[in-house]
């Protein structure tokens, strides 16, 4: 951050003497007059350098909660459609896992035959579910854990 400052700092004296430069003429009139056109110019320079040190500091803000967010949301997804009923339907049926940063999530699956549908929702933590998962529900699984990485 201090790196920062004094990089800003040499900018700006870069800049304000390029303007000075820009101008073709070198400041006339008194000492006192070339002294005070300087501190105006300083004065605008610090200012500028305030907006832009308030500006960094909302930044900052932001990424430590996009740090602090990002591992919460689901980044790893997969899904698997099957005929859990090989005599009846098509593959309407469907498992789905959704894990976050931290292979924390849901493996849901949805059961469809001609006389409705079933859900049905595990937890997911470290990867791995405290209830026993089906073939699909695995391969949904496996899906969302290489989607993450």
């Amino acid at each position: 951050m201090a790196v920062l400052g004094v990089a800003l700092v040499g900018l700006v004296f870069v800049f304000a003497l390029a303007r000075l430069l820009r101008s073709g003429r070198p400041p006339t009139g008194s000492k006192a007059a070339v002294d005070e056109s300087l501190h105006g110019e300083v004065a605008e320079i610090g200012a500028r350098l305030t907006a832009i040190g308030a500006r960094l500091a909302a930044l900052e803000q932001s990424m430590t909660q996009m740090v602090d967010t990002v591992p919460r949301s689901v980044q790893g997804v997969g899904v698997v459609r099957y005929n859990p009923f090989p005599d009846m339907g098509s593959n309407m049926s469907f498992s789905l896992a959704l894990l976050d940063g931290r292979a924390n999530g849901v493996v849901v699956s949805v059961l469809t035959n001609r006389d409705g549908s079933r859900v049905f929702g595990k937890m997911v933590e470290n990867g791995t579910s405290s209830y026993p998962l089906s073939e699909e529900e695995r391969q949904a699984l496996a899906l969302a854990q290489g989607d993450r990485k």
